[in-house]
């Protein structure tokens, strides 16, 4: 499953620019989290969406009657509060969704994290510097849907620069070999 708007796997894209990118530097890989990977939070804001309509039939079929003690003004004002939140956590998880993405180009490794509208981080990793790549596929959605983690190691003692639940990581693991053998 790929969505054609939001690629998540994205093979040599032409007219995609980041920040740093130096003149000679072409990306290879385009990447960001499976789109699969969106579906429980979609699915926690369907619930909470229709959580209204629960508690009213549950208000009507138990006979409490305790939504008709609550004055009109104050339950209009709480559902247009309840359903702007249910919205800011929806724009929320697709920033987070769409604006952590990682790159792979043939100079080096860039994994741009997004934690709020006012807040990044980038890390770029040379090739010369990456000591071994590894793939982790976990669970049967991983497996079905062909998404996992691609942790690369480095010579140095850092943390590991991961690429979390991207699509086809065994092809990224490669790729990410090839180039560093190249360059490396």
């Amino acid at each position: 499953m790929q969505f054609k708007f939001f690629p998540a796997f994205f093979k040599s894209p032409p007219k995609i620019k980041f920040i740093e990118q130096e003149p000679d530097e072409q990306i290879i890989l385009f990447l960001r989290q499976h789109g699969i990977t969106n579906v429980p939070w979609i699915l926690l804001a369907l619930f909470a969406i229709f959580l209204p309509f629960i508690v009213i039939q549950l208000d009507i079929s138990l006979g409490t009657n305790f939504l008709i003690n609550v004055p009109n003004q104050a339950l209009i004002g709480g559902l247009v509060i309840y359903y702007m939140l249910i919205i800011a956590y929806i724009i929320e998880q697709f920033l987070f969704w769409y604006f952590n993405i990682y790159i792979v180009t043939n100079l080096h490794l860039v994994d741009i994290n997004f934690h709020s509208l006012l807040s990044r981080d980038i890390i770029e990793l040379e090739f010369r510097d990456v000591e071994s790549v590894s793939t982790d596929i976990r669970g049967i959605f991983a497996s079905l849907f062909n998404f996992g983690d691609v942790s690369v190691k480095t010579a140095a003692e850092k943390v590991p620069v991961v690429f979390t639940r991207v699509p086809r990581p065994d092809l990224v693991a490669d790729i990410i070999q090839d180039l560093q053998t190249k360059t490396g």
